[in-house]
């Protein structure tokens, strides 16, 4: 390979991984933005602020997903989680549920 093709190589290369790199910051930021009222109460690492509130790192999505959806549908009536999850797309379900999930639980 001669040296300019390399340095094109290099170049993409670096630009590839500074790109990713902002492409994974940004849902953590999104994120926060989005759902900083759960974080309030459920910590943003999933582990409750007060030990009546359930910790959330590593629950099961599935099971996340359909809890949030019975609590914003009022299937499932409870006064402080109905209001959270009223505003809630099935998207903004799915991303926060992920999340959750995939914090390791006795990690803090």
């Amino acid at each position: 390979m001669n040296q300019r093709k390399f340095f094109s190589v290099l170049i993409a290369g670096l630009l590839l991984a500074a790109g990713s790199g902002l492409a994974q910051a940004a849902p953590n930021a999104a994120l926060n933005a989005k759902f900083g009222v759960c974080f309030s109460c459920h910590g943003a690492d999933g582990h409750a602020i007060l030990p009546t509130y359930p910790n959330l790192a590593g629950q099961n999505k599935d099971y996340l997903v359909q809890t949030l959806r019975e609590f914003r549908d009022g299937t499932r009536p409870n006064a402080i989680m109905g209001a959270m999850a009223k505003p809630l797309s099935n998207s903004d379900i799915d991303q926060i549920a992920m999340y959750f999930a995939n914090i390791k639980p006795g990690t803090k």
